[in-house]
């Protein structure tokens, strides 16, 4: 058993990637603390959760969206992990995408400790979205230099440990955003009934959800508008960021679409099955576009709903081979609206979402992506010996 600390960003509402992977570990023997970034002060300070600690740094305060005001408090959460770190005795850092990784990188330094990097996504080019590009060529420089003081690396994205590799960055795995298949297994008719029962549905009445985080790389303006030429479909979405008031400002006055909150982690499953048909598109011309691997589509394909997406990275290639989707030829309103239209044929729809299902248990699920993850800890751990 070895002790490991998860250095994470955000205040761990749960985070669903970083979640499984702390369980995995855990249930492997491992003792998992997540130490994240509370900056608002929202949740319990310490908390054990399936058999892992989250310890909270609440002593850095700012707010989501506050923009480059926000990366200027970023080193004070770096301070504040590396001070309450040791305390905690890790073997093994594992830092949650790169703005954490020079927090570990000081740990590796100080205490010898072993450094796993998990890039949940390309971040210096997530960031090109949001910060000017002098930054972003810092945040790349910062990236490759880090990279090259790290034990192990994993990525979210195929194409991007490709690009990594590429890069003379070694080793490199992924560990694909895969969904444990039993929250999803275990949801019965009766409980999707009584689910659009609350949300003032019918049983009959066609549903297409976006559930996931509003950020400005995703294509959600055009749903909207795509709903105004399909009238009888019901669009609903949850989530939460940068185009929120944008998209409470666009649905004004469209009858069949709704805004309806940040949905937690342990509702995912259910309300993924609730809709007929999942919406998942990027903006494919932002420089991160090809390495985004969302945990969106898991979701979709282990609830058996297909999906509709854009052709871009990992994406567009797992709904082209398992053909559990639509993929959009361009982004706009018109050719939303014809997928829409599609999918509310239900024998069809069916058809792809059985597809998606079927890999999803053959292949794409987090059972394969656990193991993955469990051989590169015990690679790790007899490296600490």
């Amino acid at each position: 058993m070895k002790s490991i600390v998860m250095l994470l960003s955000n205040a761990f509402r749960p985070d669903p990637r970083v979640a499984r992977e702390a369980k995995t570990l855990a249930d492997a023997g491992h003792q998992v603390t997540i130490l994240c970034w509370d900056r608002q002060v929202e949740f319990p300070a310490l908390e054990t959760i399936d058999g892992y600690t989250v310890k909270r740094v609440q002593t850095v305060s700012t707010r989501y969206g506050a923009g480059m005001r926000q990366i200027l408090h970023t080193p004070r959460f770096w301070r504040a992990a590396v001070a309450q770190t040791p305390a905690l005795r890790p073997d093994i850092i594992h830092c949650h995408d790169l703005d954490t990784l020079p927090a570990g990188w000081w740990l590796k330094r100080r205490t010898g400790v072993r450094l796993v990097y998990d890039a949940h996504e390309d971040y210096p080019a997530l960031m090109s979205l949001y910060l000017p590009k002098t930054w972003v060529r810092l945040l790349s420089w910062l990236e490759q230099r880090l990279l090259r003081r790290v034990d192990f690396t994993i990525t979210a994205s195929t194409v991007f440990a490709e690009k990594l590799r590429a890069r003379g960055i070694s080793p490199v795995a992924t560990v694909g955003n895969y969904q444990p298949l039993a929250p999803f297994s275990h949801i019965s008719a009766e409980d999707i009934a009584a689910a659009r029962a609350r949300l003032g549905l019918q049983s009959n009445d066609f549903v297409v959800a976006y559930i996931g985080g509003f950020s400005r790389n995703r294509q959600l303006l055009p749903l909207i508008e795509a709903a105004k030429l399909t009238p009888d479909a019901h669009i609903l979405l949850w989530g939460e960021g940068h185009q929120r008031a944008a998209v409470e400002a666009a649905i004004e006055g469209i009858s069949n679409v709704r805004y309806l909150g940040w949905l937690p982690a342990s509702e995912v499953p259910l309300y993924t099955a609730v809709a007929d048909a999942i919406y998942y598109c990027l903006v494919p011309d932002y420089p991160g576009a090809i390495y985004n691997a969302p945990n969106t589509l898991s979701n979709a394909m282990a609830a058996g709903r297909p999906i509709i997406a854009n052709e871009v990275g990992d994406l567009g290639q797992i709904v082209r081979e398992t053909g559990c989707g639509l993929l959009l030829p361009e982004i706009t309103p018109d050719a939303i609206s014809a997928a829409i239209q599609k999918l509310s044929d239900p024998v069809y729809r069916e058809r792809l979402g059985a597809s998606g299902r079927i890999a999803a248990q053959e292949k794409y699920n987090w059972a394969s992506a656990s193991q993955l993850l469990q051989d590169i800890y015990a690679k790790l751990e007899r490296e600490v010996r």
